[in-house]
């Protein structure tokens, strides 16, 4: 199956690792979500390798082997990177044992055994394992029933304390519940609700709990990863009521279009893809309790995210209103990028909002005006407050069509009484 699936070379590198690791007394095993996605047909993006002995000695000595291979150590983790020639790498760690001395506490580790690695893990699904061993390479360890687990589309926990241990692990299983269509098996359901009531995420730090939400915003189909989280009853980790899920999801995935879009006309300029996310999700919730998470998330340009959620409300109304296109702009500037995305989301495609916004985005954003302030000071102008009104109303002037150039600017300035009609 292996070959098959991996290929002849990769299956060479596998019993050179395992030849490698036998000779230093260091058996060595693939494990957790490669050998999920083997036995599922799905290709693996990560290759990970746990070895029941001295990690760094197993990688360089696989490093010296005649093949190009290079070793990065990384001994604050105990963990090793095998790059290979033409860009293919494997992880390698330690096989351990944790104890976690509290709830939610981060674990205590000590070097242990293969069987010992795969009981700490989160799910069945991930606690099977691949002997690489010369003797034994391709024998199947999966002592808690995982594979049966992927056939029945069940995501059962190895143990009945596993989400008062590490509540992150209730956010991963949610992803593995949409990525590969599974169901909570029946006691599993039973321990999620169990900590539920004990408000196990309160547990968590700010930095820990931000980072499975963002990988939860970051998948690709969004909208089922959030009928997932209301069945799970997880909706306060992301706001604080239960949204009218059916309108909401209609917005996540105009949204989703909306940074497609985006990302197509802008390809190298940066979005924060979270922040139009969150914004949508936050658009009719309480300000205040969208500034709480904020505070509490590290999360990057939260600022703009509450500025905008007090701006959009008015914005619709103001956008009709304004009469010239310097004054949409203006509208559309007081919004940050994700504001922006977010306001389109909630409108259809083809209307007219979204088609101001596009427009906006595309030809406004990028005029300037044809004179800076240095050219102005060269024409006669003082510098000071008074430059930048004049800059400002140049730049209203270019976005309304009333100028394209230097000289039809120097007309404008003119005709305005700005610059005397005969220039010295």
């Amino acid at each position: 199956m292996l070959q098959q699936q991996w290929g002849e070379a990769l299956l060479q590198r596998l019993h050179v690792i395992g030849r490698t690791a036998a000779a230093l007394g260091t058996p060595a095993y693939l494990v957790g979500g490669c050998v999920r996605d083997f036995l599922q047909n799905r290709p693996a993006p990560d290759i990970d390798l746990a070895i029941e002995g001295d990690v760094r000695a197993v990688a360089e000595a696989c490093s010296t082997e005649p093949s190009g291979v290079q070793c990065t150590y990384h001994p604050h983790f105990g963990t090793a990177i095998l790059q290979y020639p033409d860009g293919f790498q494997l992880d390698l760690a330690r096989c351990r044992i944790e104890h976690y001395p509290a709830p939610a506490a981060l674990p205590e580790v000590q070097p242990g055994d293969i069987q010992t690695d795969l009981i700490r893990r989160d799910f069945t699904i991930n606690a099977m394992a691949i002997s690489l061993d010369p003797e034994k390479f391709g024998d199947f360890l999966d002592p808690y029933g995982g594979r049966m687990d992927l056939q029945r589309r069940l995501l059962r926990v190895l143990h009945p304390l596993s989400f008062l241990d590490d509540p992150t692990r209730i956010l991963r299983g949610l992803r593995f519940a949409v990525r590969f269509q599974l169901q909570l098996e029946t006691g599993t359901r039973g321990l999620l609700e169990g900590a539920l009531t004990q408000d196990i995420f309160a547990r968590l730090s700010g930095a820990r709990l931000w980072r499975e939400l963002k990988y939860l915003l970051e998948l690709s189909d969004l909208p089922a990863a959030l009928e997932e989280l209301d069945a799970w009853q997880l909706w306060p980790l992301l706001r604080p009521t239960r949204p009218e899920l059916e309108a909401l999801l209609a917005q996540i995935q105009r949204g989703q279009q909306e940074i497609n879009w985006f990302h197509y006309h802008f390809p190298d300029e940066n979005l924060c893809d979270t922040a139009v996310l969150l914004t949508i999700l936050w658009r009719d919730s309480p300000w205040a309790a969208a500034e709480k998470r904020l505070h509490y998330w590290p999360l990057a340009g939260g600022r703009h995210i509450l500025s905008d959620l007090h701006l959009l409300s008015e914005m619709p109304v103001a956008l009709a209103k304004a009469s010239h296109p310097s004054a949409v702009a203006r509208l559309w500037e007081s919004l940050s990028l994700p504001g922006i995305l977010a306001l389109l989301a909630e409108y259809p495609e083809t209307g007219a909002i979204t088609e101001s916004g596009h427009y906006y985005l595309l030809k406004q954003r990028g005029l300037t005006s044809p004179l800076n302030g240095k050219d102005l000071q060269a024409m006669g102008l003082a510098p000071g407050p008074q430059l930048g009104k004049v800059l400002r109303r140049l730049h209203d002037a270019r976005l309304d069509g009333e100028i394209e150039d230097k000289e039809t600017a120097r007309q404008w300035l003119i005709r305005q009484g700005i610059l005397p009609s005969i220039q010295p």
